[in-house]
């Protein structure tokens, strides 16, 4: 199993120290700086440390696209009770996004335990810009041959673990945005019944691009914003069209 262990320490309201370890050798220190005040900001940077040291900085030497087969072992109890949805730090729900989606099933313990972490004397820190767009984030961005940059949501997924009838993958995240890689996606036609209904849902249809290709029943229902921005908000099989 992949373990990430991090201790979070509270500097200010805008401010949190992070250490950090895999293993005994692999270590580090990061200075998280949020760009708003907030009490509980050990908390929140905690959260934000633990998605930077997994997506951005690689410290298990790969992107996870599941939580099976990985352990985080944090230092506040609130980020597994935000895993579980069970947390009343309605506040943090966002920044923990990831637990319950990209990361959903991922092992959770909790200790407040600094046994093999750096010490300021021998690790310089690394500063982090816990900016709230970018750490509390309904979705996750994937780039993809065919339409460009999808940002992919929580509900989307769900749709997609729900929907398929090919047997239920063990990492709905990882195996829909392999489908989404396709580089053969095409925009199909969508029925003008199908177009009325998602007008009453998304209060138009003009923006709606379904998405396909011609040997899967999969369509996948995107929303273009007016800026270019593709929002991946359902998955489908043909037939329920």
């Amino acid at each position: 199993m992949m373990i990430l262990t991090t201790v979070s320490e509270k500097v200010s309201e805008t401010e949190a120290r992070v250490f950090w370890r895999v293993g005994t050798k692999k270590k580090g220190i990061l200075d998280v700086t949020l760009d708003f005040t907030h009490e509980e900001s050990a908390l929140l940077g905690e959260l934000v440390a633990i998605q930077h040291l997994l997506f951005a900085k690689k410290v298990l030497d790969r992107e996870p696209g599941s939580g099976q087969g990985y352990k985080l072992v944090v230092s506040k109890g609130a980020i597994r009770k935000l895993a579980l949805g069970k947390s009343s730090k309605k506040f943090a729900s966002k920044f923990a996004g990831f637990l319950t989606n990209r990361m959903k099933g991922v092992t959770i313990e909790v200790s407040q335990s600094y046994e093999f972490m750096p010490s300021l004397d021998e690790c310089e820190p690394e500063s982090v810009g816990g900016e709230r767009q970018v750490y509390a984030k309904t979705f996750d961005e994937v780039e993809t041959p065919a339409m460009g940059c999808v940002k992919v949501t929580k509900h989307a997924v769900e749709q997609y673990q729900a929907r398929i009838t090919s047997g239920s993958p063990k990492k709905p995240w990882a195996s829909l945005v392999n489908r989404l890689k396709h580089p053969e996606l095409r925009i199909q036609p969508l029925d003008a019944k199908v177009l009325a209904h998602k007008a009453r849902k998304y209060g138009r249809s003009d923006n709606v691009e379904a998405w396909g290709h011609p040997t899967s029943s999969f369509i996948y229902l995107v929303i273009r914003e007016d800026n270019g921005e593709r929002f991946l908000v359902t998955v489908f099989e043909r037939d329920e069209v």
